[in-house]
């Protein structure tokens, strides 16, 4: 790992959370120091919880994205990090980066950027599945995003390579598991979808237009 590699070669102080699928950490406005985290394996989402019970998912993010566990400084709400699959994370100060030797110092910030940049484009698909008024479209919009994103391609399909279960696709759409279960079961019927016997999800791209798919390896 590129990150953990950086860190340990310069002696620069980090944390590294282990979350297990649905394990959470949560971050409070009243914490004080900043940590920004760096996803070194795994898949997350971020959800943004006001405390009026309402919540909306900000991003689905990855290896090589970077977030701040404290970065908000709203007082109506608080932000959750969940793992949609087992997940590394590893936090650091700002400051230590500044006290290593400047050649590598330039060289780690620029490498920071990168992430910040790949990151920038999740939330901006996030802010897409959102903008979209029925719950329908939001699932499906996910799908393809998830398929382009974390799917591994055989034929004519398109498999997300991890478990996503109702109740996560609930609520990152922001919709009931009773909905998502109906919308699920008249995609499979109508054959835009299959379940394999582990339960992942299978997009038959010939239902589907899914641009700038990655085959991942694992």
């Amino acid at each position: 790992m590129k990150w953990l590699n950086y860190f340990l070669n310069f002696n620069i102080p980090f944390y590294i959370y282990k979350l297990n699928t649905n394990d959470s950490i949560i971050s409070y406005n009243n914490i004080k120091i900043n940590q920004p985290m760096i996803i070194l394996y795994g898949i997350v989402y971020i959800i943004k919880n006001f405390y009026n019970n309402k919540q909306t998912t900000t991003a689905i993010l990855n290896a090589d994205n970077i977030l701040y566990i404290n970065q908000i400084k709203e007082k109506n709400c608080h932000y959750q990090i969940i793992a949609i699959s087992k997940s590394f994370l590893i936090s650091f100060k700002w400051k230590s980066l500044i006290n290593i030797n400047k050649g590598w110092n330039y060289i780690i910030l620029k490498e920071i950027i990168k992430l910040y940049t790949k990151t920038n484009k999740k939330y901006e698909m996030m802010n897409l599945i959102m903008s979209h008024k029925y719950i329908k479209n939001r699932i499906i919009q996910l799908l393809l995003f998830c398929a382009r994103d974390f799917g591994s391609i055989n034929k004519e399909t398109v498999t997300i390579y991890y478990y996503i279960s109702q109740k996560t696709i609930g609520t990152i759409t922001g919709s009931t598991r009773t909905t998502i279960n109906r919308i699920l079961k008249n995609l499979t019927y109508n054959k835009y979808i299959k379940y394999s016997i582990d339960k992942k999800i299978t997009i038959n791209v010939d239902y589907f237009y899914i641009p700038n798919i990655t085959k991942y390896k694992h």
